[in-house]
């Protein structure tokens, strides 16, 4: 009898993936504990902020610009079509449109159920000399809010402005993403 028998190592922030509470927080929840409907069958409305260049933050007068105000309850997904533009090219990284802190402010104050978007949450640690307080500045407060954050989506520019999402994650046990 043939068989196969693969086992692979992976790293569970890659790609799209929603990010847990332990992401941050060493008492966080895990992602196995996300109650599923607050990412699943769950109203979105997209913040459309696609003008961005290469490099550039999305800022929470940005969003402010846009006139979409998620109501309480659904999920605010932010779109900047990088991943569209940047996926597997090497500015994806270098020169990555990223979420200003003042994006999650704005965010937390409308009471999503969670968060959506296709850029990097926040300043780029890699690229910029960031204070204390900017690094894992939105993480930090939407996971620390219970907000759940889904990371790196893509094909943005090819959905409505209100779609219902459907986001499962891995039910890894006790991980943080």
């Amino acid at each position: 009898i043939n068989s196969m028998n693969t086992v692979f190592t992976m790293n569970s922030h890659v790609g799209t993936h929603i990010d847990a509470p332990r992401h941050f927080y060493a008492e966080g929840a895990s992602i196995d504990s996300l109650q599923l409907d607050r990412v699943v069958m769950r109203e979105a409305v997209v913040i459309d902020v696609s003008g961005k260049a290469a490099g550039e933050g999305v800022t929470a007068a940005d969003l402010e610009r846009s006139g979409v105000r998620p109501r309480p309850g659904q999920i605010a997904v932010i779109k900047t079509r990088w991943t569209d533009r940047a996926w597997k090219k090497p500015e994806f990284w270098e020169n990555t449109i990223y979420l200003d802190p003042s994006v999650g402010e704005w965010v937390e104050r409308h009471q999503v159920a969670a968060v959506a978007m296709d850029c990097f949450p926040e300043k780029p640690f890699w690229r910029m000399t960031l204070e204390p307080h900017e690094r894992g500045a939105n993480h930090k407060r939407w996971l620390k809010a219970g907000i759940p954050m889904i990371q790196m989506l893509t094909n943005l520019g090819a959905i409505g402005p209100r779609f219902t999402i459907v986001a499962l994650p891995l039910r890894l046990k006790g991980m943080d993403g």
